[in-house]
């Protein structure tokens, strides 16, 4: 009897530990729609390309408004995405601090410029799997 409960004990050990949360199981990988809302220049969408390593993440985007894009720092842990977006617009660079909830192929987030001290919230629908 108590090699039996000892034997259930060490498999559920076992599970326990080699258990994967389902966040952590999903991937971002793909081509996502965001929609991003700005005071200065209303909602606008943009398509954003994702690709992923483990849980480091890099892309491409396309931004209406802008004249380049660099992604750097993708990371997606726990069912949070989290990058650095290096914009040119009208020949100066900044920098967009973005983090994300992934939920399936929906996302909620926020777009942080910290040049300008302000957060812009956005949602992304993923277009492909």
């Amino acid at each position: 009897m108590h090699r039996t409960a000892r034997g259930f004990g060490l498999l559920m050990t076992v599970l326990a530990l080699t258990a994967v949360p389902a966040a952590a199981q999903e991937s971002v990988a793909g081509t996502w729609i965001m929609t991003i809302t700005s005071p200065e220049v209303g909602t606008m969408e943009s398509e954003f390309v994702f690709e992923q390593d483990g849980s480091e993440v890099t892309g491409t985007a396309e931004l209406q408004i802008v004249d380049g894009v660099e992604i750097s720092d993708g990371l997606y842990e726990d069912g949070v995405l989290s990058f650095l977006m290096h914009v040119s617009m009208e020949g100066q660079w900044f920098t967009v601090e973005m983090e994300a909830d992934v939920d399936g192929d929906e996302m909620t987030g926020e777009a942080y410029v910290p040049e300008m001290g302000a957060g812009m919230p956005f949602t992304a629908k993923r277009q492909d799997n």
